[in-house]
Order: C-alpha cells, then structure tokens, then sequence
C-alpha cells in the first residue's frame, strides 16, 4: 500500500528529470550555472554588485545572458556566456537617474548591447 502511495511521487520525479535533461542538451549549462559563472568573473561581486538582476537562455544566439546588478539595477555588470560555460562578452551597465532609455538594456529581448 505505501508503495502504491509513492509511485505518482516517483514518476514525477522522473518527468521531471527527463525535463530538466531535455534543457540541458540545448543550453548546455544550467542557469545556475551560467550564474555562478557571472559571479566567479565579476570583480565587483559581491560587494558592489550583489543581484541577479537578469538571467536569461537566448535561444536565437545560443547563449545566456546573465546581469548583476546594484540594488537599484542602475549599475552592473551583464555577462554573455555560450553554451560551453565560457564568456563570450561583457557588458558594464550604467543608467544614469535622467536616462529615460526605459526598461534594462541587456539581454534577450531587451536590444541587445552586443
């Protein structure tokens, strides 16, 4: 009976693994990852900038684009990083409070800085 009761639990499990998986052939590297990879090359990480403002699969150009940011957001440091894990390029981040250039400048969907 108790074997019964954790079976639907067991083939949820396993879906979502093969979920997970199915992602992890077209990014390459997890978000996580691609974060953590962002952090470890930010200088300014942790002290300046502490937020994971942005992180984002760009599937059009097979890679992620990951930001971290002040506060705010006004000020950081975005990371483009291909499949593989590498760093493809950066981009430092700087919005100005009369900048009226409307939402993040980085980032799929956002008008690309690279």
């Amino acid at each position: 009976m108790r074997l019964r009761n954790l079976l639907p639990l067991l083939l949820c499990a396993l879906l979502a693994g093969c979920a997970a998986t199915d992602d992890l052939k077209e990014t390459g590297i997890s978000r996580a990852d691609a974060v953590r990879i962002a952090e470890q090359h930010c200088s300014q990480y942790p002290d300046e900038y502490s937020y994971v403002d942005h992180a984002e699969w760009d599937p059009d150009g097979h890679f992620w684009a990951v930001a971290l940011t002040d506060r705010d957001g006004d000020h950081g440091k975005a990371f483009k990083i291909d499949r593989d894990g590498s760093i493809i390029d950066t981009h430092k981040i700087d919005l100005d409070e009369g900048d009226e250039s409307g939402p993040r400048h980085y980032g799929y969907g956002w008008g690309y800085w690279w």
